[in-house]
């Protein structure tokens, strides 16, 4: 089988700027040659084709084991997108499968809490391996969960995050419980289960504003 062409094959159904993951392109790959038993080096022909195709300008690698088709404009060649990057790296994959949510000053101010405006996104992902990571080049924090984020939890755990206030921001807010209360009815969250998160964290501080919630 031609691994160029089905390397090829795999590249051209993204756009220009989108993410297009090293892992992913391995995997399509595999799956098409699943019957050769020769795997091994199926995989290094894969590092070799990429390698070429990158020194081709087809594709750019902007991000260790990550990369894309340059978009070409008047004004010149565009990088990659990150937003879109942090997304499927940190956030969500293809498939739907939330690994991961924004937390921080960044989501005060999108709910009206803060009007500070931070020049890095914090994140809790499933994807950091360690306590907390700095992301450099895209200038995101990421947090490794105390309980591993799913589609149906996350939204619990950011609301635990959000009464948490780990890094102290200053609520600006006079109508702040509303907000609070707004958040619970708008993502539907029971209360029920909001406490049963809040106690596998082991954190008596969201307990106690929980309880003050719920009078």
């Amino acid at each position: 089988m031609n691994i160029c062409k089905l390397v090829l094959e795999y590249i051209e159904q993204y756009p220009e700027d989108e993410p297009i993951f090293i892992e992913d392109i391995k995997k399509y790959i595999i799956q098409k040659c699943e019957n050769d038993n020769n795997q091994e080096n199926i995989l290094k022909n894969i590092n070799v084709i990429l390698n070429r195709l990158k020194n081709e300008g087809i594709i750019k690698a902007e991000y260790k084991g990550i990369y894309y088709k340059p978009v070409i404009t008047m004004f010149g060649e565009m990088g990659l997108d990150h937003r879109k990057l942090i997304q499927l790296k940190y956030l969500k994959d293809r498939d739907g499968n939330v690994k991961g949510y924004i937390v921080g000053a960044k989501l005060f101010n999108k709910l009206g809490l803060t009007t500070l405006v931070p020049n890095v996104t914090d994140i809790v992902t499933n994807e950091c391996k360690y306590h907390k990571q700095y992301d450099r080049i895209l200038r995101v924090y990421i947090t490794k969960p105390k309980i591993k984020i799913t589609n149906e939890n996350y939204r619990y755990l950011q609301f635990i995050d959000i009464l948490d206030n780990k890094d102290n921001i200053h609520i600006e807010a006079e109508n702040a419980d509303e907000i609070l209360y707004s958040i619970i009815d708008e993502c539907n969250l029971d209360f029920e289960k909001i406490i049963k998160y809040a106690r596998e964290t082991n954190n008596k501080k969201i307990l106690d504003k929980l309880f003050v919630l719920a009078r």
